[in-house]
Order: structure tokens, then C-alpha cells, then sequence
């Protein structure tokens, strides 16, 4: 099969979506090579969500996230992680300012745009913040943070599967050849004392085992009168342990700020125990006692 570079981009679209609903790519000596072909052009496609702003992905690499998204939009929802959505329907308020910390495709984002009075996000991986930054172009409470959010300022190294571009942290711990990078870094309270980010009520932090960075570097905001009220975090063992870095060591200061814990599934909340998976998502609420 011969792909014109005249065709139009819909005429694209629509083969390509063809051969990836037909798993051409997976299935077909030459699929992939034919597929690579198709996509060396569509760094960035524009995802029809109802009522959403458009979500921008990079097909190139042929991820499979990426793929899954082109595949089946047009989409009705945010099609990301309903048991997490379902905890930020409970728990955001129309006058919030949310952070979306690891906000990678800015699925979250979006979501969060719905709920919250202001939303920021911050992606440090140079593969996904050009279309981020043109998805939350079409947000207007929505800003991005084009930095990694650790316990200090500076500059990271930070690695990016070469499999996967939506794949970055700052543990190498995927087993994937990465490319390492360096990128900026803040502090939580270094951005806030110099007023370059609002003080939030509700954050969302993914950053593949680097969480309790993020956490350390907002000792003042988690300690001090003004700490959020909610907090969802997850735990990645096997991601913490490349950076040397406990298992419970983000849940623990949590904790010993004054936050209840709770495991998120898809049954729901439960109390948060000694005895949890090694990847989890887990919500952190004020307690009642240092509400009073």
C-alpha cells in the first residue's frame, strides 16, 4: 500500500484509523513501518471530546494511550481513570484552585477545568508540553507550568522512555531505554513566596514515584494555615525505590501533617493500611482535628 503526501489529513486520519481498529500495526508484517509512515506528520492531533475543549496528542511514536484516544474519538467524556474522577466530583468546589502536578496530556486538566475556579498545571517532559501548552490554550482557566515541581530549585535529570514519550519521571525505572534530559525544577514554596502560583485547595500529584520531592519542597504549604484540603497522590514502589525513596514515605508526611489517608478503588475509599498494593492512587484529606 502507497500513502500519498498529497492526501488530505481527514483521508489520513480516516486509513489510519482503519488499520489501527484492524491492529495492522501489531498483526501485519510491514503494518508498523506502514503505520510510522502514516503518523510522521501528526505531532499533533487535535482528540474531539463533547463539550470539552480539543485535546492535543502526538501520534508518532505510535503510543498506545496516544492510539486509544485517536481511535475512539470523537469522545463523549474525559476518558481517564473514572474511579479518580469520581473522587474529584466529591471533593472540588467551584472556588478551587487545583494543580494538576505530572499533568501530562492534560486529560486531568480538563476535568479539573470543569470543577475548579483555576487550574495550573505543570509537565516537565519537552515531548508533551507543545501540545499541552495548545490544548490549555483553548482553557481559559486553565495555565501551564513548563517545570518539574521537586524538593529544591534548580535543574533534574529526567528520563523519557523512548518507547513511550508520555513515559517521563525522574527515576529511570521502566526498564525502557530512556533519554535523559535536564529540566527545571521548583519548590512548591519557592513558586508561592514569589507569587508566581496561586495557593491551591486541591492538587493532584503523578510524578511516578517522586511524590514525596513534590512534598518536601511545600513543607511551609502542608504544615502551615493555609494547607490544602485534599490531596491525590500516588504510590509507585518500584519507581520511589530508584530515587531511595520508602514505599510509604509520601502517605507518611502526609500523615504527620495532620491528613487522613484513604486508598482509592474502584469500589470506592477505604481507610488507608499497613497492607496496600505497590501502585496505588491514595487521597489525603485535612483531619478533623486540625480542622477545628
Amino acid at each position: 500500500m502507497t500513502v500519498s503526501h498529497q492526501e488530505s489529513p481527514a483521508v489520513k486520519y480516516s486509513l489510519l484509523k482503519s488499520l489501527l481498529n484492524k491492529k495492522v500495526h501489531e498483526r501485519v508484517r510491514g503494518g508498523y513501518r506502514l503505520c510510522k509512515r502514516l503518523t510522521r506528520n501528526m505531532g499533533s492531533v487535535p482528540i474531539r471530546i463533547d463539550s470539552y475543549p480539543t485535546l492535543y496528542v502526538d501520534l508518532r511514536s505510535l503510543d498506545a494511550h496516544a492510539l486509544k484516544l485517536f481511535t475512539e474519538e470523537p469522545l463523549p467524556s474525559v476518558p481517564h481513570e473514572p474511579a479518580l474522577t469520581r473522587v474529584f466530583n466529591q471533593i472540588i468546589r467551584p472556588t478551587d484552585v487545583v494543580f494538576d502536578v505530572g499533568a501530562n496530556l492534560g486529560l486531568h486538566s480538563l476535568t479539573f477545568s470543569r470543577m475548579a475556579k483555576k487550574v495550573i498545571a505543570f509537565e516537565p517532559n519537552p515531548a508533551l508540553v507543545p501540545n499541552l501548552r495548545k490544548t490549555l490554550d483553548g482553557v481559559p482557566n486553565a495555565e501551564l507550568q513548563a517545570c518539574c515541581l521537586s524538593d529544591q530549585d534548580g535543574s533534574v535529570d529526567f528520563h523519557v522512555s523512548k518507547w513511550d514519550h508520555m513515559l517521563g519521571s525522574l527515576a529511570d525505572w521502566s526498564g525502557q531505554p530512556a533519554d535523559t534530559i535536564n529540566v527545571p525544577a521548583f519548590a512548591l514554596d519557592s513558586l508561592l513566596e514569589k507569587g508566581s502560583i496561586p495557593t491551591p485547595q486541591v492538587l493532584k500529584v503523578d510524578v511516578e514515584g517522586a511524590e514525596p520531592l513534590v512534598f518536601r519542597g511545600g513543607e511551609k504549604l502542608f504544615s502551615g494555615p493555609s494547607a490544602p484540603r485534599a490531596i491525590i497522590f500516588e504510590e509507585l514502589n518500584r519507581a520511589s525505590r530508584k530515587l531511595g525513596l520508602g514505599d510509604t514515605e509520601a502517605a507518611d508526611f502526609l500523615r504527620a501533617r495532620g491528613y487522613d489517608l484513604h486508598l482509592i478503588l474502584d469500589e470506592g475509599l477505604v481507610p488507608l493500611s499497613d497492607v496496600r498494593p505497590p501502585a496505588a492512587n491514595l487521597l489525603a484529606t485535612r483531619s478533623v482535628l486540625r480542622k477545628k
